[in-house]
């Protein structure tokens, strides 16, 4: 953040765009994070600063941003504010099928309300494509033109992306015909759902039964939480 203020600055005076004669303008930095983990660093550069003698205390940089943490705020807060930001907020943390339905219609209801709708409708549609296409690999993604037009046949084929998943994870398990080949199949699903497990975990799957495979693979595509594909609190 330091060095985008100070390139800010560099640009405004090079472009001469202010007088220094008047000063240098106010600035307001802001981070906007979507982790899924909540953000507990402070906020404020000093604080990442080594211990170190008070004298030189006042000669260190102090440069307080404004932080954004997505993931602290609920998905009836953000619905509540009917904006375009917090329904891309929101859509930024849909955990299943159905989460992520109710986002789009938010995301849509919300543009269709922005005075500026005319100009960002269809690079909110892109950037929702570009996040569905990561959140759910192989998912056949309907033209812009049809997504402006409504939700519809996008939620229909979010369904069929669900079932598919579910039916393939089965048959392959059959086909393998091994638990081991259950367990390493539950394995990748898990890490690409939860970018990544323990290897607390993975012992876990290798020592499953083939009936604790078969529930947890249930259970992974509407889990907000790897505890939650193991009911665990």
């Amino acid at each position: 953040m330091m060095q985008y203020v100070a390139a800010l600055y560099d640009h405004l005076v090079r472009g001469k765009v202010i007088d220094l004669a008047d000063g240098l303008p106010p600035v307001l930095p802001i981070v906007i994070y979507n982790g899924d983990a909540r953000w507990r660093h402070s906020p404020e550069v000093f604080d990442l600063i080594q211990p170190h003698p008070q004298v030189l205390t006042a000669y260190q940089p102090r440069l307080k941003f404004w932080l954004l943490d997505e993931g602290q705020f609920s998905a009836e807060y953000l619905n509540g504010l009917q904006r375009v930001m917090a329904a891309i907020f929101r859509m930024e943390h849909t955990h299943d099928t159905e989460e992520a339905k109710q986002a789009i219609r938010c995301l849509g209801q919300a543009v269709a309300k922005s005075s500026f709708k005319q100009t960002i409708d269809r690079a909110v549609m892109q950037w929702m494509q570009f996040r569905l296409s990561h959140k759910m690999p192989g998912l056949v993604m309907p033209a812009i033109d049809e997504i402006l037009k409504g939700s519809d046949m996008l939620e229909t084929n979010m369904d069929q992306w669900r079932n598919k998943a579910i039916a393939e994870g089965v048959l392959l398990g059959k086909l393998e015909g091994k638990l081991e080949g259950e367990s390493t199949l539950l394995e990748r699903l898990l890490v690409k759902r939860f970018r990544g497990i323990t290897e607390g975990t993975r012992a876990r799957l290798k020592s499953a039964t083939a009936e604790q495979l078969e529930m947890w693979a249930e259970r992974i595509l509407d889990a907000h939480t790897l505890a939650d594909v193991f009911n665990e609190p």
